[in-house]
């Protein structure tokens, strides 16, 4: 027979030290994995938040010595007819671009998904725009609305209609501006559509088929319930997106015509750079529309969380 090996037994305090030094051992691993993303999230987001914040009180802080002025910018901010004028127009603006890539993307996804080869010539085709850089996707789009040659005014000649001043044009300007930025973005929102459709579970349609279930019965309560998070990403996402449109505004019509397309983000780098560095100004108008945000998304977040 074997010896018998001595078993160690320890005491309760060794058996809670050692327990500590393990748990201690996890949390600095932890850490260290958290550390980088930490210092980014530090250096590049919360001191420039913070910094900005300061800048909101103060005039000058770039170019200039920062100058305490109080509250004086956030009074400008709030009885500068200029500012309710731009938050209407990124407001308008949203509303028209975001359903409408929603829903041309989602067309695009469910006629992608029944097509057996070749869908991925399509996918390359639709997914190109997003690829071109701001310049050339809004210089192109200069050709497209051009008002003697432009694609679009040829195309609703054929239907015997006239041509539109579409950039000069208060009422149309922010209309056309949406639909370059549908143009361009329907690619992304059509691969992720098509994504979250082709990773649905397809024993769910075979018995709905087998039920006697429509196409549409099978869209309504199969398709658009499941793709909720989908939806909720995407809402959310687009949302932080275009509420921050820029280039294409500053190409295409610098806010004009009499300020119809001028939007929020436009402003703040007029006011940054040209309108006698108004710093303060624009780091007030910058963090209102940070907080817009926050709210905005919070309160998209909760309700489609609540739905999902």
């Amino acid at each position: 027979m074997s010896p018998a090996v001595p078993t160690l037994r320890l005491s309760a305090a060794e058996h809670e030290r050692l327990r500590r030094r393990a748990s201690r051992g996890r949390a600095l691993t932890a850490y260290a994995f958290l550390l980088p993303n930490a210092v980014f999230f530090v250096a590049f987001l919360l001191a420039p938040t913070v910094f900005l914040f300061y800048l909101t009180f103060h005039e000058g802080g770039i170019i200039t010595p920062a100058r305490f002025v109080g509250l004086e910018n956030w009074k400008h901010v709030w009885s500068d007819p200029l500012v309710r004028t731009v938050i209407g127009n990124t407001v308008y603006y949203c509303l028209l671009a975001i359903p409408s890539v929603f829903f041309i993307g989602m067309v695009l996804a469910l006629c992608l998904q029944r097509i057996p080869r070749g869908s991925g010539v399509f996918r390359s085709i639709f997914y190109l725009p997003t690829l071109t850089p701001y310049v050339t996707a809004a210089l192109i789009w200069l050709f497209v609305v051009q008002r003697d040659f432009g694609a679009l005014n040829m195309f609703l000649g054929v239907f015997g209609l006239p041509p539109q001043n579409w950039l000069g044009n208060p009422t149309l300007v922010m209309p056309s501006i949406a639909m370059l930025e549908v143009w361009r973005g329907v690619g992304f929102w059509t691969l992720l559509f098509l994504a979250a459709l082709l990773a649905l579970p397809p024993e769910l349609y075979q018995a709905a088929t087998i039920d006697g279930a429509s196409g549409w019965q099978q869209f309504r309560h199969i398709t658009l319930p499941l793709m909720r998070p989908t939806f909720f990403f995407a809402v959310v996402m687009a949302t932080i997106w275009n509420l921050q449109l820029f280039d294409s505004v500053s190409i295409l019509t610098d806010g004009g015509p009499t300020n119809a397309s001028a939007t929020v983000v436009w402003y703040i780098y007029k006011a940054m750079f040209q309108f006698n560095d108004k710093t303060g100004f624009a780091a007030a108008l910058s963090f209102l529309l940070l907080v817009f945000i926050l709210i905005l998304t919070s309160i998209e977040i909760r309700l489609l969380r609540k739905r999902t």
